[in-house]
């Protein structure tokens, strides 16, 4: 099911709200909006009176019979530059979060959040300062293009260090790479810094945070670790000891690609097969017959190891000398409860939505794309029917979203 803007227009009802459509209400956004003459009012937003101008755009409700939803968007979303949903990815990669509203800056910069309530779509203006971002202040011996991902557990803040070129790939648009790894602690504050040998770099822009060691306690590392002869490979690492000696520690790491000029995306963690267990998905390869690989952080003897659980060829979440590295997101497309992963296929016309069961991968559901990729992918829930929808933008401008494609049943269909 494809979500996208439509420029054709709806007439506005007299009081400003188009009625809504077959069912009176919204269960999954398959309807057409316009934008509505509506007033502006003074909202109170995180403790800080902000003007906010509020349009509303009417949504009629009920599926279609062939599953397209369509959001008929006003002159108000013609050109859409950027889209955030919460902070769900303030920690550099998703793991399954899904916030009731979504964040979307325009061409002309105007930041709006976007929320259906009653039937009908609320835009409301806020201010850049508002919006959930990577902090952009500078860090110590961070390289110009990091970003800094924000923790909620044991490490403040994580990013990486000590620019350098002595690794000529530029896979990610420059020659400049990391050297080093350096994260906050959230009980001291204290700065905690990891200096790779000469022979290998974070061929990356930031150092995800996420819990993947199973504890609930801490957060872990998860970033790209490239050796200049031997290629990437996706590297966890730790923060231990006591407050005021802590230390980062590599806790494991897949093997190198094998080659110079080989590299991964990290891709989304969270528990895919229901286990109460988290794995993490990431594509070896994503220019190049992507491959999506799912693994587990396991502990063997005294230490642990990542140890790779299966693998399915045909996905791509980047784009050749792309600074853009979160196109993938884990939402549930089933209704079983467990998130799948969803991200571009390999020649980036489609979504795929893949399901891992525990021993193996397959695709449950792909969507065609108007356009071509050019942002990030956002999960969020906007309608708050339980149902995710998954944003993204083209090179176009255009605003899309997809969901799955419900059969008559409510369920989705397998390929």
């Amino acid at each position: 099911m494809n979500l996208a803007t439509d420029r054709r227009p709806l007439p506005v009802h007299e009081d400003g709200i188009w009625p809504a459509g077959l069912n009176g209400a919204l269960p999954n956004l398959r309807a057409h909006a316009r934008l509505a003459r509506a007033s502006v009012g003074t909202f109170l937003l995180i403790a800080g009176v902000l003007a906010a101008a509020i349009l509303l755009l009417a949504v009629g409700a009920g599926r279609a019979e062939s599953g397209e939803l369509r959001l008929a968007a006003p002159d108000k979303l013609k050109c859409i530059r950027r889209i955030r949903s919460g902070d769900a990815l303030l920690g550099g990669i998703h793991t399954g979060n899904r916030p009731e509203h979504l964040v979307v800056q325009r061409c002309d910069g105007l930041w709006l959040s976007l929320r259906v309530r009653d039937g009908s779509l609320r835009m409301v203006s806020i201010a850049s300062r508002m919006v959930p971002k990577f902090r952009p202040k500078a860090k110590p011996f961070a390289i110009p293009d990091a970003r800094v991902a924000v923790g909620r557990r044991n490490i403040a803040e994580a990013w990486l260090i000590r620019p350098t070129k002595r690794y000529a790939h530029g896979v990610l648009g420059d020659a400049i790479e990391a050297g080093g790894l350096a994260v906050s602690s959230q009980r001291t504050r204290r700065r905690i810094d990891l200096v790779l040998e000469e022979n290998q770099v974070f061929e990356d822009r930031l150092a995800r945070l996420a819990d993947v060691d199973g504890d609930a306690a801490t957060d872990e590392i998860i970033v790209v670790q490239a050796h200049v002869r031997r290629g990437a490979s996706l590297a966890i690492y730790g923060l231990k000891g006591a407050p005021g000696k802590e230390y980062l520690h590599l806790l494991a790491r897949t093997p190198w690609l094998g080659r110079a000029n080989r590299w991964l995306n990290p891709a989304v963690a969270a528990d895919f097969d229901g286990d109460g267990r988290v794995e993490i998905a990431w594509v070896e390869t994503p220019h190049i017959n992507g491959v999506l690989k799912v693994g587990r952080l396991e502990k063997a003897g005294d230490g642990w190891r990542l140890r790779e659980l299966a693998a399915l060829k045909g996905f791509s979440n980047h784009v050749p000398g792309s600074r853009e590295l979160q196109q993938a997101v884990a939402v549930d497309f089933t209704g079983d409860g467990r998130p799948e992963i969803v991200l571009p296929t390999q020649d980036r016309t489609h979504i795929a939505a893949v399901r891992f069961d525990g021993q193996q991968l397959q695709v449950v559901d792909t969507t065609a794309i108007q356009g071509v990729l050019d942002s990030s992918l956002q999960a969020a829930d906007i309608d708050g029917d339980g149902v995710g929808e998954v944003w993204l933008i083209n090179r176009d401008g255009l605003l899309q979203a997809v969901q799955p494609s419900l059969n008559s049943a409510g369920q989705t269909p397998t390929p």
